[in-house]
């Protein structure tokens, strides 16, 4: 959602650079040739800059889907990607996906990595597509691995193999101005809100105004009528982070969460060892 900040700010440094260049010229008084030259230079510069800016930016971010989800199929043995265009979802078997933990470069120094868990749908030992689980765990590649091991036992053991208490989610999918404002400001971290809060507002504006211009992602027929639940449908919330504390389940979920969180980064020196043996050996 960042790209469409980004258009925002060049619009914004074309009207500046047109009323600067615009008004050269004294009162009553027509601008000179050169002037005029150089004005239609920087416009045409500028919006050579903007058209790529929104190539590259704006078109990752609108009008496309506001997410891509990933259903996995225990009974089928298949992983189900939503890719959208033409072919909607790709199904692959689920001994044909090679999960990785995937390291993203810092974005500056000072920052470390960030890792996510990645899927790789193989034919043979090419790579043929790749497609993100979940979001990013920060700088723990230990979550991510917990992550891939929450996975790999519901299929393959089933989703009595979890260890979760009443499972609730957690993450809201209804693309509101409220949800945007609570991920993008809340980003600013504790005791810092009111101060990134000129920065993060905008941002969570242009989040909301992205997730209306894209589409909610429909799975084909094919696939939503294959297969048995594995047990009682999951509803997202329509607020993110807004769950059911009816009987002590939201204090049950959020001490497991805690707990979780940190047995995993516990290993994270571990885990991050692992990783520089296997990019090392590669």
């Amino acid at each position: 959602m960042g790209g469409s900040v980004f258009v925002a700010m060049a619009l914004v440094f074309i009207l500046a650079i047109l009323h600067a260049t615009t008004f050269q010229a004294l009162p009553g008084q027509p601008l000179e040739s050169d002037v005029v030259y150089t004005i239609g230079g920087l416009i045409a510069l500028v919006l050579a800059f903007a058209g790529f800016i929104c190539w590259k930016l704006l078109g990752r971010d609108i009008f496309r889907y506001q997410y891509y989800p990933i259903r996995f199929d225990r009974d089928a043995r298949q992983v189900h990607v939503f890719v959208g265009g033409r072919d909607k979802a790709i199904s692959v078997p689920w001994q044909d996906v090679n999960f990785v933990i995937g390291r993203d470069k810092p974005m500056g120094a000072g920052e470390g990595f960030t890792y996510d868990l990645r899927g790789l749908v193989m034919r043979g030992d090419q790579v043929i597509h790749t497609f993100a689980v979940g979001s990013d765990s920060g700088p723990n590649p230990a979550i991510s691995l917990a992550h891939w091991e929450m996975i790999r036992r519901f299929m393959e053991e089933g989703r009595s193999a979890l260890p979760f208490p009443p499972l609730q989610l957690y993450t809201s999918l209804e693309p509101s101005f409220r949800n945007a404002f609570i991920i993008h400001v809340s980003s600013g971290g504790e005791g810092r809100i009111g101060i990134a809060l000129p920065i993060t507002l905008p941002w969570a504006f242009f989040r909301f105004l992205a997730m209306k211009l894209c589409r909610k992602p429909i799975w084909p027929k094919s696939i939503v009528h294959r297969g048995t639940p594995a047990g009682p449908a999951l509803r997202a919330p329509l607020v993110y982070g807004r769950v059911n504390h009816a009987g002590g389940r939201a204090d049950e979920m959020e001490r497991f969460w805690k707990e979780s969180i940190n047995a995993a980064k516990a290993r994270n020196e571990e885990v991050r060892e692992q990783l520089e043996r296997a990019s090392a050996s590669a």
